[in-house]
């Protein structure tokens, strides 16, 4: 797998159009976003509203429970996640298809930051 996620950038020194940024953001998830309502869960991750400090901006976030143990059955392995991750960066650029705009790492979970 890959060890970085890639943002497409409007304005690119890059002859891809592309820069590459560390797959997981390294600063605590609540330092850069206030998390608000639940709007649906499933079987191994919540979907909560977001906003972002910086800007006000609101997002959805995926929270993805990590599992924590290989034989363990609660939770969902890291390349099912990074799967996932890769898919979302494939198709982001597709006007019907959400487009994925962070990535965090806790202890217990996976956040994807998506577009609400």
């Amino acid at each position: 797998m890959r060890d970085i996620l890639v943002h497409q950038v409007g304005s690119s020194s890059s002859s891809s159009g592309f820069d590459a940024i560390p797959r997981f953001n390294e600063e605590p998830f609540e330092q850069s976003y206030e998390i608000a309502e639940e709007l649906g869960n499933g079987q191994f991750a919540i979907v909560r509203r977001v906003i972002k400090r910086s800007s006000g901006e609101q997002f959805a976030a995926k929270f993805i429970k990590k599992r924590r143990y290989a034989t363990s059955r609660r939770g969902v392995i890291r390349c099912n996640i990074e799967r996932e991750i890769d898919v979302l960066q494939a198709v982001g650029g597709h006007e019907y298809i959400i487009k994925l705009f962070d990535v965090y790492e806790t202890a217990s979970d996976v956040i994807l930051v998506l577009e609400l």
